[in-house]
């Protein structure tokens, strides 16, 4: 069990479920120091309500966090936090959103924010796993970005570890390693189950073929219970499967908090 998770969705993305007071009860119950909340971050001019949040969402998330962090001060830390895919020609905004938070995560979900071309986490061609690559690469060297989340999230629903997919995965160690930027094993991939995969079962995420090569870099690791449901932070036994199915990689996991405000 970490004492932590930075990545915690609210109602307000469209796809996530119970009041932000619930996920916090549910931290305390658990057990965790820091509670982090990390909702899909909006934008002023594109609208996709079954993924991220609306704008004008905006400043009700923001006091809504505020007024839990103080709430439960004397029982845990509450930070305030988004998850945000990185397109450069939302970068002003999304500077100026940053500047709002106590952190921000790199969850590059689609090719354009409102997710009508290609969705990173459904079934993609070959090029549409390097487009991947090449967005989040792009992102991580902004500096913007607290980690990144997720990073094998488009191996969701991939029937095979292509040369792609390789080629995908040393391109995001060796840019997260050039910046020093963590990246996050996430758990959430493992409530879908094991897939059948050419050479076994694996999960589509946390990937072991993506997490093989990315050991071969010097990053440290988060842990990521990507929380859709106040449920999921109670959930212990997803994170114990997901860290055995990848314990003999010896990956170097960040075991304290380490994000403050």
């Amino acid at each position: 069990m970490f004492p932590y998770n930075y990545h915690t969705h609210t109602a307000r993305c469209g796809h996530a479920t119970g009041t932000d007071e619930e996920y916090v009860k549910a931290a305390i119950k658990a057990g965790y120091k820091v509670l982090g909340f990390s909702d899909h971050a909006p934008y002023r001019k594109y609208s996709n309500p079954r993924s991220h949040m609306e704008w004008d969402e905006l400043p009700g998330y923001i006091d809504s966090v505020m007024s839990l962090k103080e709430k439960y001060k004397d029982q845990i830390e509450i930070l305030l936090g988004m998850e945000s895919e990185y397109y450069p020609y939302c970068h002003d905004e999304r500077k100026e959103l940053s500047e709002m938070l106590d952190y921000m995560l790199l969850g590059q979900h689609f090719s354009t924010p409102t997710g009508e071309e290609i969705h990173f986490f459904q079934k993609n061609s070959e090029e549409e796993i390097l487009i991947y690559g090449r967005q989040v690469v792009e992102a991580v060297h902004t500096g913007m970005f607290t980690y990144l989340c997720h990073p094998d999230v488009f191996l969701n629903r991939q029937e095979a570890f292509t040369d792609a997919c390789g080629q995908v995965a040393h391109m995001i160690g060796q840019a997260c390693q050039e910046e020093g930027l963590p990246v996050e094993v996430n758990i959430r991939g493992v409530t879908k189950g094991l897939k059948d995969f050419p050479d076994g079962k694996q999960y589509w995420y946390p990937n072991k073929d993506f997490w093989t090569i990315l050991s071969q870099y010097d990053l440290k690791v988060v842990v990521g219970i990507d929380a859709h449901d106040p449920q999921d932070l109670l959930d212990v036994h997803f994170v114990e499967e997901g860290l055995k199915h990848l314990e003999d990689l010896h990956l170097n996991y960040i075991t304290q908090p380490f994000i403050h405000r």
